[in-house]
C-alpha cells in the first residue's frame, strides 16, 4: 500500500517536471519573435582570402514593440586582420517598397578582427505590422549573393 503511494506520487512529480522542462512555452501572439538568418559564407573585401568569415544571426520582432524590428548579426573571421566588415539589411514589408517599410541601413562592425573570434552588431528600424522580409549581406562576395532567394528570411511584425 505504501509501495503503491510512493510510486504513484514519484508519477506525478515526474510528470510534472517533464511537462514543465520538455513541453514548450505557449507563445503569447500569433507569430514567433525571433527568425533565424541563413548562414553566409564571405570571401571577405576585395575578393581577400585573409578577409574571410561566416555570418550569421537572427531577426527578431518583439511582442511588446509593434512595429519594430532588430536584425542581430555575427561576424566570426576565419582569420587575424584589419578588414572592413559593412553588413547591409535589405527589408522590405509586404505592404509595399515605398515609404516607411522598406530600406537598406548597414551594420559597422569593427575595423580589426581576430581569428575565430565573433564581432556583432545590429541595426533597429520601424515596418507597418504585417508581412516582411530581409536579406543580409556582408560587404563582399558571398553565398547570400550566389542565390539571394535562398537567403530571404520572411517574418511578420505585430
Amino acid at each position: 500500500m505504501i509501495r503503491s503511494a510512493v510510486a504513484r506520487s514519484v508519477a506525478i512529480a515526474g510528470a510534472i517536471v517533464a511537462s514543465a522542462f520538455g513541453v514548450p512555452a505557449v507563445a503569447h501572439a500569433h507569430h514567433q519573435e525571433f527568425t533565424p538568418l541563413p548562414v553566409a559564407y564571405s570571401l571577405g573585401e576585395n575578393f581577400s582570402v585573409p578577409c574571410s568569415g561566416q555570418l550569421t544571426g537572427f531577426v527578431h520582432t518583439p511582442h511588446d514593440r509593434p512595429g519594430q524590428v532588430t536584425v542581430s548579426v555575427t561576424w566570426l573571421p576565419f582569420f587575424t586582420g584589419p578588414c572592413h566588415n559593412a553588413i547591409s539589411v535589405n527589408y522590405l514589408s509586404a505592404a509595399g517598397s515605398d515609404g516607411p517599410g522598406s530600406g537598406n541601413p548597414s551594420i559597422l562592425l569593427p575595423f580589426d578582427s581576430r581569428a575565430f573570434v565573433p564581432l556583432t552588431g545590429e541595426v533597429t528600424f520601424p515596418m507597418p505590422s504585417g508581412g516582411g522580409s530581409v536579406v543580409v549581406t556582408p560587404n563582399a562576395v558571398s553565398t547570400t549573393y550566389l542565390n539571394p532567394l535562398a537567403n530571404t528570411v520572411r517574418f511578420t511584425v505585430a
